[in-house]
């Protein structure tokens, strides 16, 4: 054991985070009584608190209550702090909770988190799980860092790392997903016979992977079925007997699976998804709206994957929405759409209502092309867009994608370009995805009845501007729409008379790419 860990807790440097100001008494009590210095031991009591304190302090241990505020978890404040760089991967991070319930537990013991305690906490069960949790992170962390040296992952290389830690089933987990990930099948076969004899869901997950591997499909799911009814609440094993049996084509089964997942964990948009996903393939709108609904009541204000979550969500709706034949199938999948959408304005911030409010939007002009309201489909497009004018970097690149094939469609084309610019200099990871396109020879406006660029290019010529009823309800219909910045300018310059014959681009990206940096 570490010289630290030797030493019990005197030289640990320990944040403890609870909204109840007599939890972080009682615990700093415990704490000094276990040989923790005074001095390092800060006690906050709300998420604000906890990252400017572990910004100004490195903390080697983390106690973070489960249930900060109503809709904020300690699970959420960590993922915070991950991404915000303020804890290190050596630093340990411990769970406590009044609440014992599967959930709680299950959604508690995920990512960082590897240890749990109940209030009221056993002085002596705080202290080993303190010193255990310093323990593995450490080691995990010693062997993320061998891994990371290695040219190219070895199988002796492996099995010299794991006799290094004999004893760790989470370093022996680490280095059996390392050749799952990296697909190393044989080397794979050869490392399990130096694992220990006790199943674990790494272990018995790998064991599956071969075997699916080797064709043997059946098998690999009897193997995870068996390991499951052992160990119900393994999420994991769970996760892979899910996609197995999708990949079986047994749906029921699958969906059995994913749904038991999914209310276990049901703020995860991942595990949404799936069962969607699933759920969608058997039809049953009934459990597809009930997912949509518990998701938008559960999700995590602090899920980067929330926004893209709600996307994949709806583009299923959309399938069984364009298969329904009656104005009452239809007026309930709606009604359901915009239920879900209330639930989860309730659990965001500001910024990402915004997000919320664009996507809604955007969803409302698919659905009313869908049922046949291109006119009506078209403002709203514009309307989600408006959202990020002032600063086209904000907008989500989900947004962004879903916007571009729509742009296209009704003939805003030099929009659809300046957001494909944007992409690529947003991010490398969609610039394959998004092509350029001229346009078409006949971009007219019988092809495009409701483009405002092909109206407002009607506009610049020289034979439009006599003053006649097809101008003014042209300049009427376009003061109803939301208009690009650039646009909205020239707009105004040509109804006081005075206006280039040249319209400009939509949007001037190198300012609105200033305005971001």
């Amino acid at each position: 054991m570490d010289t630290e860990q030797k030493a019990g807790l005197n030289q640990l440097t320990i944040l403890v985070i609870d909204d109840c100001k007599t939890s972080t008494v009682l615990i700093r009590q415990q704490l000094i009584s276990l040989g923790a210095d005074t001095n390092n031991i800060t006690c906050v009591h709300s998420a604000s608190e906890a990252l400017s304190t572990a910004k100004s302090r490195f903390y080697s241990c983390l106690i973070v209550d489960y249930h900060l505020s109503y809709n904020f978890t300690g699970v959420e404040l960590i993922n915070l702090m991950s991404r915000a760089k303020v804890i290190s991967d050596t630093t340990a991070v411990l769970m406590i909770s009044g609440d014992a319930s599967q959930e709680t537990v299950l959604t508690a013991l995920s990512g960082r988190v590897r240890y749990m305690l109940t209030k009221p906490l056993q002085t002596k069960a705080l202290k080993a799980r303190i010193l255990a949790g310093m323990k593995e992170q450490t080691d995990l962390a010693n062997v993320e860092q061998q891994l990371c040296k290695l040219n190219k992952v070895s199988l002796n290389e492996l099995i010299s790392i794991k006799r290094q830690y004999p004893n760790s089933l989470n370093v022996e987990s680490l280095l059996i997903d390392t050749l799952v990930e990296q697909q190393m099948h044989s080397d794979l076969e050869a490392f399990l016979p130096f694992c220990s004899t006790k199943d674990h869901a790494s272990k018995v997950c790998a064991e599956a992977f071969l075997l699916l591997h080797k064709g043997q499909l059946q098998q690999a799911a009897m193997t995870l079925s068996d390991f499951v009814t052992r160990n119900p609440l393994c999420l994991r094993a769970i996760d892979n007997l899910t996609g197995l049996y999708e990949s079986l084509n047994e749906l029921n089964t699958a969906f059995t699976y994913a749904y038991r997942a999914f209310e276990l964990t049901p703020s995860s948009s991942q595990r949404m998804i799936t069962a969607v996903r699933i759920t969608s393939k058997l039809g049953n709108l009934s459990k597809l709206y009930e997912l949509g609904h518990t998701f938008a009541q559960k999700v995590s204000a602090t899920d980067s994957l929330w926004l893209n979550a709600m996307f994949s969500y709806v583009d299923f709706i959309m399938e069984h929405f364009k298969k329904l034949n009656t104005p009452q199938s239809r007026k309930e999948m709606l009604h359901n759409l915009n239920t879900m959408f209330l639930l989860i304005h309730r659990q965001l911030h500001t910024q990402q209502r915004v997000a919320l409010s664009a996507f809604k939007q955007l969803t409302q002009c698919r659905l009313l092309l869908t049922d046949g309201e291109p006119e009506k489909a078209h403002k709203k497009l514009l309307f989600a867009l408006s959202h990020y004018y002032e600063n086209l970097y904000k907008m989500p690149l989900v947004m962004l994608r879903h916007s571009l094939p729509l742009l296209e469609h009704f003939g805003e084309l030099s929009i659809r370009h300046s957001l494909v610019l944007l992409s690529r200099s947003n991010t490398s990871d969609h610039k394959l995805l998004l092509e350029e396109k001229d346009h078409p020879r006949d971009f007219s406006q019988e092809r495009y009845p409701f483009s405002i660029e092909m109206k407002l290019l009607s506009l610049c010529n020289d034979d439009a501007l006599k003053k006649n009823q097809a101008e003014q309800n042209t300049v009427q219909y376009l003061q109803k729409c939301s208009l690009p910045p650039n646009w909205n300018m020239w707009l105004n310059d040509y109804i006081s008379g005075a206006f280039s014959t040249t319209l400009p681009p939509p949007f001037d990206i190198r300012a609105t790419q200033g305005e971001a940096s």
